[in-house]
């Protein structure tokens, strides 16, 4: 073959294995790029109580979620200098917005009290703070 500036050069080909490996990794940089959306979660935090010898916080904060409209009450605790991250409670996390508090009965010693079901988290013990639960009472 001969190209027009009169250099003879060997025809191309494309072999169909090296084009699944292009089309794979377009793919891939396509879903990396257009696939993420942002937060679909966003967390408020109304409510944050340092333990007693200052090196954690407990905060109670709503977590909205967009995909579904769930709104949720949560409990995290956290080393003090931490900031509040965009994930859902490690300590309680319930459904609808409802008159969660925390106490701390000693540095390592938290107590969560008015909340009522539905509950999807609770953990009794996050590091080394212990966690008691009391559930708010029935009222109908």
């Amino acid at each position: 073959m001969t190209c027009s500036d009169g250099v003879a050069t060997k025809p191309r080909t494309v072999s169909f294995r090296n084009c699944r490996y292009a089309y794979t990794l377009m793919l891939l940089g396509a879903a990396g790029i257009g696939g993420c959306k942002g937060p679909q979660c966003e967390n408020e935090a109304f409510f944050g109580l340092p333990s007693p010898d200052g090196a954690s916080i407990a905060f109670v904060f709503h977590r909205k979620c967009a995909e579904n409209n769930a709104i949720t009450t949560d409990v995290t605790v956290l080393d003090f200098h931490s900031p509040l991250r965009n994930e859902p409670g490690n300590v309680l996390a319930v459904g609808n917005e409802q008159p969660v508090r925390v106490s701390w009965l000693g540095p390592h010693k938290l107590v969560v009290t008015g909340f009522k079901e539905p509950v999807s988290r609770r953990n009794a013990r996050v590091g080394s703070i212990t966690i008691e639960f009391r559930q708010a009472a029935l009222t109908e």
